[in-house]
């Protein structure tokens, strides 16, 4: 399904940056925030989102994929349902990303940070709307775990693409050194259960310069 692209936090596009708290000049910021406005403007985003009941062995059913990692398989543990998410900012993001970096390299960077960030946001939205509405149903979500978090494997993102016929949904695919392209995508599974779920701290929650970090004011 087409979704447009909610508003991006600016600490998101920082971060990607690399932003570590040093001063920022006025000229910076305005470059994020209108590349911010085009992006929002120019594109809209493509998700496939599935639910699956999970056997005793934690594979989807009518499928033949099963989360790899202890990280993850702890965290569905109590579940008996997952949902697997895929999203995309869509050719659309290559062809944008590419005409900044035939302008400037320094533009270039930015919008790609910028796009970068934008893509989260549309996957937190969407999980915050799957949030909503389980929840009618009295059913709890775990967190968002992608491949390459903790111990579960990156290639398996190529298996989540494949039981979502991404290419054919969202035009989604892999290549085969394993890079998603476009590449401003997302792919994810977060477990469904009857029971409440303890969600991982941010890293702003756990960090000891949460009270002193100059990224707060981007909170």
């Amino acid at each position: 399904m087409q979704v447009s692209i909610p508003e991006i936090p600016m600490r998101e596009a920082l971060h990607f940056l690399g932003w570590r708290g040093s001063a920022l000049e006025e000229p910076i910021l305005s470059q994020i925030q209108s590349a911010m406005v085009e992006v929002r403007k120019m594109l809209t985003a493509q998700v496939a989102v599935r639910h699956f009941a999970l056997d005793e062995n934690r594979c989807l059913a009518d499928t033949s994929f099963a989360p790899c990692g202890q990280d993850v398989h702890a965290m569905l543990e109590t579940c008996g349902g997952a949902i697997l998410m895929a999203a995309t900012l869509g050719a659309q993001s290559e062809h944008l990303l590419l005409r900044y970096q035939a302008k400037s390299s320094a533009e270039a960077l930015v919008m790609d940070a910028v796009l970068s960030a934008a893509i989260e946001a549309v996957c937190d939205e969407q999980e915050r709307i799957l949030r909503e509405n389980y929840g009618k149903d009295n059913l709890h979500l775990t967190d968002r775990f992608s491949p390459g978090y903790g111990d579960m494997p990156l290639e398996q993102t190529r298996e989540i693409c494949a039981v979502l016929d991404t290419q054919k949904t969202i035009g989604l695919t892999v290549s085969h050194s394993g890079i998603m392209i476009p590449r401003k995508s997302v792919t994810a599974i977060l477990g469904v259960s009857d029971v409440p779920q303890k969600r991982r701290p941010s890293q702003c929650a756990v960090c000891s310069m949460a009270k002193t970090c100059s990224l707060r004011e981007f909170r």
